[in-house]
């Protein structure tokens, strides 16, 4: 899914960038834009669909657990992708050099998620790396340690509160990663990730519909007053 969000910001982000600074064509850009993020969110849930059932072909047991995890860490993000692909055309032409900016993945801090998630597993079913290391605590309690990180780095932008949380939710992913919590880690960066497009999702409403956000706040200040 990530990897159909990086494809879907990545073309018009090359349409700009080759486009005249003095009259960037809006309407190819909206049009890439919408095309790429609908079919971020077709994509990546029929991909993620289809890897729950090959998963669960492969090991021949019943489907339903595999598709738990593939679809239900894919949906919430193809249902975001769809709703970026409805409004982010809208968004003014001066704005989206910006907009595209911040709706870059982050693939660095998915990579140390994967890394994480990965070393995990590998401790939990003594599988390589943890085989030839003959230590899966050391290695599962890293593994954990690395989704931890990756956990703080997702959930916010700002460097102070990255810098302040990735350090303790890496020990403390890292002290209390068990069989039994193994589960609960991963889904605790899955909300993360899910809490970084529905930001995203958020700020390209407020800029798709800067009139409605200020409707919306005058209406809450006067139920306030």
């Amino acid at each position: 899914m990530l990897t159909a969000f990086a494809v879907a910001h990545l073309a018009p982000t090359t349409w700009l960038a080759g486009a005249p600074s003095t009259s960037a064509p809006e309407a190819a850009t909206g049009s890439l834009i919408r095309r790429g993020y609908f079919a971020a969110a077709v994509g990546g849930a029929v991909t993620a669909g289809l890897y729950g059932l090959a998963t669960g072909t492969s090991v021949q047991y019943d489907y339903s657990p595999y598709l738990k995890w593939t679809l239900g860490s894919t949906l919430p993000l193809a249902v975001c992708a769809a709703v970026i692909a409805a409004t982010a055309p809208r968004i003014p032409t001066n704005a989206l050099p910006a907009w595209l900016a911040r709706t870059r993945p982050a693939i660095l801090h998915a990579a140390i998620a994967t890394t994480g998630i990965y070393l995990m597993r590998a401790a939990l079913t003594i599988t390589a790396p943890v085989d030839l290391t003959g230590m899966p605590g050391l290695v599962g309690s890293a593994g954990a340690a690395f989704l931890g990180v990756a956990t703080a780095l997702t959930a916010s932008r700002s460097h102070t509160i990255r810098t302040i949380t990735a350090p303790g939710l890496g020990i403390g992913y890292a002290i209390v990663f068990t069989n039994d919590t193994n589960g609960a880690l991963t889904v605790g960066y899955l909300v993360a990730l899910t809490w970084w497009a529905v930001r995203l999702t958020g700020h390209t409403l407020r800029l798709a519909f800067p009139t409605a956000g200020e409707a919306l706040r005058r209406l809450m200040d006067g139920r306030t007053t």
